[in-house]
């Protein structure tokens, strides 16, 4: 009679940690927003493998720099597990490179002719990623890490050279109108950071995250291949 007495008196006890466990089983799907801030840069890549095309890689090499850039968006990241998690989204991507301001290399300086010039080389993408989220940790404070895929679809392309003149005057072109970039690309994607909980239903993110382009963005004899690193940081709602 008192194991039964026991045993009716733990039965709200046990609904109410059912009930608990059942709650936490739907708390699965979260949306959230992140940036960000990147250092992005090429790897150019010989495609006809001849002379001329190693020698024009080795000259841009000299010239071409990385570039600030940044990465922003919106995920949806779903908890199929205690420690793994699927996550996608929509983002924005500016990916490219750049000339720093330089002298003009001619052999005879020409009245009217640019004394100095700089370039930016830009690439805004429409990315698609496909992540798997591994999460360790029991506080709120907890280690995460992932990698995956993303598909780059291009928006726009640009190359904007700045000439300088003598007079102080400056003209502004984009010398990439017309030129034939391939649409789609697939980049690979790693991260690992942490995993802050603010509130039962807001969390934070900082990872460091590598993306690197695995396919070629122009069919030349010389071509490149996009690859940015960056602070990826971002909030999260728990939806119930």
């Amino acid at each position: 009679m008192k194991k039964l007495f026991l045993l009716i008196a733990a039965i709200p006890f046990l609904a109410h940690a059912q009930e608990n466990k059942k709650k936490e089983a739907e708390k699965k799907i979260f949306i959230g927003f992140s940036f960000s801030p990147d250092y992005a840069s090429r790897t150019l890549k010989n495609n006809d493998g001849s002379s001329s095309s190693n020698n024009v890689i080795d000259s841009r090499n000299k010239l071409e720099k990385g570039k600030l850039s940044f990465t922003t968006g919106f995920n949806l990241n779903i908890r199929v597990a205690k420690a793994l998690e699927f996550q996608t989204g929509i983002l924005y991507s500016n990916k490219g490179y750049r000339i720093p301001k330089q002298a003009a290399d001619y052999p005879i300086q020409v009245p009217g002719q640019p004394t100095h010039f700089k370039s930016n080389t830009s690439f805004h993408y429409l990315d698609v990623p496909v992540k798997l989220n591994f999460i360790t940790g029991k506080n709120r404070v907890k280690f995460i890490a992932g990698a995956g895929l993303a598909a780059n679809i291009l928006l726009s392309n640009s190359d904007i050279v700045i000439l300088y003149y003598a007079d102080g005057s400056e003209k502004e072109t984009n010398q990439y109108v017309g030129v034939d970039y391939n649409n789609f690309n697939l980049s690979a994607l790693i991260s690992a950071g942490a995993e802050f909980k603010l509130k039962e239903n807001i969390i934070l993110r900082t990872e460091p995250t590598f993306r690197y382009g695995l396919l070629k963005i122009v069919d030349m004899p010389v071509t490149a291949k996009l690859w940015n690193i960056g602070l990826n940081m971002g909030v999260y709602l728990k939806l119930k």
